[in-house]
């Protein structure tokens, strides 16, 4: 086996196994072909096109939607499932707070004494709601633009507090980063009618409770549906809700931290857990 060979299979690990056994030597026989120079078989190095091919592949067949794709593992479908899932629920808490941050800005305009939001922070807050739309729009590449911008540039304009605001900030951090894992080319699109009633709701929710109030009825309903998710052996909804409640412990110590709510904050804390660690009907694996 030549250098450039064994460089090629080291790439190739990154895909899952199950994709390998059944691809890998047809792979590296193409990524082989046309370079049989001894110089190259010996001193060559993968292409950056066909190492960021296979990096791509890797995401798709990691989180594997089905479509394109043969012999996937039932966990595997799961997998990509409850990334796409906790996605979404990141982009719904993402629209009631750009609610609630409407809310409070035109709070504080009628109020001289309370201060006003800066205006770049008010459009960093409302971003989630371009990113949802995009989505639904089957726009997904502006979604995950949108979902960056409303995650990253806040951490920036904190200032001298950059670990609070990271711990504020971490949901949409990671709800970024499953937009981009799992809504790859093959994943299937979300159901834009079901959905835009549920981002409808956290919208008006936001602009009618306001930041804290509408916090306590979010961290409510999101109890509410792990309960159901629980009852209908929704495994998917069961552990996305999960590990969004372990995220948005974050938020709430902050909230916890600056002690102005301390008693309300550590029953939403106490809420997150439970929903946390409260069991999920796991499906049977193939």
């Amino acid at each position: 086996m030549s250098n450039l060979e064994r460089r090629y299979r080291v790439l190739l690990k990154v895909l899952p196994r199950w994709y390998r056994e059944d691809r890998e030597e047809e792979m590296a026989g193409i990524f082989l072909a046309g370079r049989a120079d001894d110089l190259e078989l010996e001193h060559g190095w993968p292409g950056w096109g066909e190492t960021r091919a296979v990096l791509g592949l890797a995401v798709r067949t990691h989180l594997a939607a089905g479509a394109g794709l043969t012999g996937v593992p039932s966990r595997v479908m799961w997998r990509g499932e409850i990334v796409r899932a906790l996605g979404m629920i990141g982009l719904l808490v993402g629209v009631f707070q750009a609610g609630a941050s409407v809310r409070s800005a035109f709070y504080a305009t009628g109020n001289p004494e309370l201060s006003r939001p800066a205006p770049e922070m008010l459009v960093i807050n409302v971003l989630p709601i371009a990113a949802f739309v995009a989505l639904l729009a089957g726009k997904r590449t502006l979604a995950k633009s949108m979902a960056f911008l409303a995650a990253v540039p806040g951490l920036l304009l904190f200032g001298p507090q950059p670990g609070s605001w990271l711990l504020w900030q971490l949901p949409m951090l990671v709800t970024f980063a499953c937009l981009c894992l799992g809504f790859h080319r093959e994943a299937p699109t979300p159901p834009a009618g079901r959905l835009a009633w549920w981002g409808g709701g956290a919208l008006l929710l936001g602009l009618v409770a306001g930041p804290w109030l509408g916090t306590v009825a979010l961290v409510g309903v999101l109890v509410a549906v792990r309960v159901v998710a629980l009852v209908r052996g929704d495994f998917v909804l069961g552990r996305a809700l999960s590990v969004f409640a372990v995220l948005e412990l974050g938020p709430i110590v902050v909230l916890l931290v600056g002690g102005e709510v301390f008693a309300a904050a550590l029953v939403l804390v106490v809420l997150l857990v439970v929903s946390a660690v409260a069991p999920v009907r796991k499906p049977s694996f193939s």
